[in-house]
């Protein structure tokens, strides 16, 4: 049974963080059938260990996309990801080194926590790209982010895992 199913009111209309979201889900996905399926301890943090570095690694492009179109609001989208990346990586922590049991309850926290962002706080990005992009469109004169025009919606945002994913491993 799938844990997290992707819908269309998930996608953000950034084809690159749209993909990486789906990844995400897929990777919780994974977390759930290896606890249903009575993996061992081991083995869950294998994929929770998978899920901290490329959820960084997908902060990380989420906020060079932010900078790169001009997002205004990029300083509290980082904390927000610096937030959601402490909780994740405290969970790993406290599941590696405490012995602590995984629960339905772990799996409800990668639920909410990958969900509800998307919802509450990634489809503003989205919207907001898409404003801009119309706005230059219509070439309004001294449209702020011109450039964009010719790259469409299709920014390069490439990046690699900073030292706190190196943590992880």
């Amino acid at each position: 049974m799938t844990l997290l199913s992707w819908r269309s009111d998930y996608r953000v209309g950034i084809d690159v963080i749209d993909c990486e979201h789906q990844a995400l889900f897929g990777l919780i996905n994974d977390f759930h059938d290896k606890f249903a399926g009575g993996d061992t301890h081991g083995q869950l943090l294998v994929v929770l260990n998978r899920l901290v570095a490329y959820a960084e690694a997908h902060f990380q492009h989420e906020e060079t996309l932010m900078r790169e179109i001009g997002y205004p609001h990029l300083a509290e989208h980082q904390q927000m990801h610096e937030q959601l990346y402490s909780s994740i990586f405290a969970l790993n922590e406290k599941l590696s080194q405490h012995g602590a049991t995984m629960n339905a309850d772990t799996l409800r926290f990668l639920k909410t926590w990958i969900t509800g962002h998307i919802i509450q706080e990634d489809l503003s990005i989205g919207e907001f790209l898409e404003r801009k992009i119309i706005t230059v469109r219509r070439g309004a004169p001294g449209a702020p982010g011109a450039p964009m025009a010719t790259r469409e919606a299709q920014p390069s945002v490439q990046g690699n895992a900073t030292p706190r994913a190196e943590a992880v491993k």
